[in-house]
């Protein structure tokens, strides 16, 4: 039986019958198929070459292929790897590609309000939160002054605004603008988490529930400053989005942002890659899950993005924790553990 999203799928008489045929075990040939998709013009096809190479070297009972989404030539080789047992790893979604057999772990598109609910049910920290309905009504007193008016699908800080909380009031899809991601899902209230006074945050890139790369965001400090979580209106101007253009990007170590991080991908085992986004309150210090970026654009470590921030700010993200090497590793012991 097969794991995809999920889900499990029940390997059909006729492919038992063609495995049997195809296969014949030899001594000294792989045990299994390892195979990495992924979309070239996201480069990280660039890193699972490079993994592929170590993955080989380290363990003789695995063949690994790395396929492009974008090729013909994926289809053709497709079929020749259900002669093993098969681990298929998409770090892209395939549109149009099926494998013919063995364990799938996916990328999703997910909204927040189901990342935020199955994070919430495995009882992790996620900041105070409801979807705005018809009749909501938020009390200051339980919020706080301000919340975070957010889309529930929506990317890259878009249409994010801090909002008083007794202002905050249902609006219908019809009357947003055109380009408002109100018009296409709901909107959603989220308890203002107080990072300092400039905004901060981390982001941690995870792969098969190990940190590959860490990052602390602080926003740019040409703003006015935050006094506090009721400091808005002293502070016109101030941005809540630590990532935004402008700001500073430095590596980050703490333990505890990893753990949770840790923790969090452990909740959706199926993604292969998250993007672990995290505030720490300024005051107490407490840890709350922000997003995780399930849909595989968070891949931080050779693409366009990644290689810019590394450049401009003096970065290794390989060499902060070994990533390719932690590539390598979890990537054997998932292809012994999960191929089927």
């Amino acid at each position: 039986m097969a794991l995809q999203g999920g889900s499990l799928l029940t390997e059909t008489g006729p492919r038992r019958l063609v495995t049997a045929l195809l296969w014949r075990v030899k001594p000294g040939m792989p045990q299994f198929n390892l195979a990495f998709y992924c979309f070239p013009k996201k480069e990280a096809i660039e890193d699972f070459r490079a993994a592929a190479t170590l993955i080989e070297a380290r363990a003789k009972d695995i063949k690994v292929s790395v396929m492009s989404t974008a090729s013909v030539l994926t289809t053709l080789r497709t079929p020749t790897i259900a002669i093993r047992p098969t681990l298929s790893i998409e770090l892209d979604r395939l549109k149009w590609l099926r494998p013919l057999r063995g364990t799938r772990l996916v990328h999703q598109r997910m909204g927040k309000i189901e990342e935020v609910s199955a994070l919430e049910t495995a009882g992790l920290p996620v900041p105070r939160w409801t979807e705005i309905v018809p009749g909501t009504k938020l009390d200051p007193a339980a919020w706080g002054p301000y919340v975070v008016v957010k889309p529930s699908r929506g990317k890259r800080g878009a249409f994010v605004r801090i909002t008083k909380t007794g202002r905050v009031r249902y609006t219908a899809p019809s009357d947003y603008p055109q380009d408002h991601p109100g018009r296409r899902a709901a909107m959603i209230a989220q308890q203002y988490i107080h990072t300092g006074p400039w905004p901060t945050a981390y982001r941690v890139l995870t792969y098969l529930g190990k940190p590959l790369a860490a990052i602390q965001y602080e926003g740019r400090r040409d703003l006015n400053p935050l006094s506090g979580s009721d400091g808005f209106r002293a502070a016109p101007g101030a941005s809540i989005i630590a990532s935004a253009k402008g700001c500073t990007i430095a590596l980050t170590t703490d333990q505890d942002v990893l753990e949770l991080a840790v923790r969090a991908h452990a909740v959706f085992p199926t993604i292969p890659s998250l993007g672990v986004d995290i505030l720490r309150d300024a005051e107490t210090g407490e840890l709350f899950l922000l997003e995780l970026n399930p849909s595989g654009n968070s891949w931080m470590l050779c693409g366009t993005a990644g290689r810019n921030i590394q450049k401009q700010f003096g970065l290794n993200f390989y060499e902060q924790f070994g990533a390719l090497d932690i590539i390598a590793e979890t990537s054997i012991e998932a292809t012994r553990r999960l191929a089927v």
